[in-house]
């Protein structure tokens, strides 16, 4: 793993934060700690235990040598979480999820993994589905709408339960109200106002189609 490290203690007397990437990422990451930088220049102090966004993941800060603070991240395989070291996926997710909207020509609109999205009765069995985001309610809604081609019913689901079982909505979680995604098996169309993107002429979308 390659470390990150955001000096903070001598300049803030701030414990330093550090983050773990995969070197199958590469390299080149500085930039996750910009954010830690800056939030403690402008006087936030992060704490043990503490939970914090990057994209849409949360990542906690454990305690780390020398009393200094980790970055763990969430795994995507069960319910309900289980942590592991680094940040590899939650930067895999922001890279993705950025370059969707900008195909798109969007900017992002990062939910929450602990936000909530309505899924249709047969959602989670269906081979074809559509996914619209809605101006959100409250803070714990995400605004998403996931549902097969026949809905019916509707429940709420976390985002983190809703991506372990169907993995495929993930990359466009952070795409803004008022879009459509309709993801069939094969191909894939994002519709935001006048605004289209097809994996049928797009190569990045295409990449995603499984």
């Amino acid at each position: 793993m390659f470390e990150y490290r955001a000096n903070l203690r001598q300049r803030y007397n701030h414990p330093n934060i550090v983050v773990a990437v995969s070197p199958d990422l590469g390299e080149g990451f500085d930039w996750i700690l910009s954010y830690f930088e800056e939030a403690v220049a402008g006087g936030v102090s992060f704490h043990e235990n503490q939970l914090v966004q990057v994209g849409w993941m949360m990542v906690m800060l454990r305690p780390y040598e020398q009393g200094d603070l980790e970055v763990w991240e969430p795994r995507l395989d069960s319910m309900p979480i289980n942590w592991t070291r680094g940040a590899t996926s939650t930067i895999r997710h922001l890279l993705l999820q950025r370059e969707i909207c900008a195909q798109l020509g969007v900017e992002p609109v990062f939910p929450t993994l602990r936000q909530s999205g309505v899924v249709s009765e047969h959602f989670f069995d269906s081979q074809e589905f559509c996914m619209e985001r809605d101006v959100p309610q409250n803070e714990t809604d995400s605004g998403w709408i996931f549902k097969d081609t026949n809905p019916e019913g509707g429940r709420h689901c976390s985002l983190f339960e809703i991506v372990v079982s169907r993995s495929e909505v993930l990359p466009f979680l952070a795409l803004p109200a008022g879009v459509l995604v309709t993801y069939g098996k094969s191909v894939v169309n994002v519709t935001y106002g006048e605004r289209s993107i097809s994996s049928a002429s797009n190569v990045f979308l295409a990449r995603l189609v499984k």
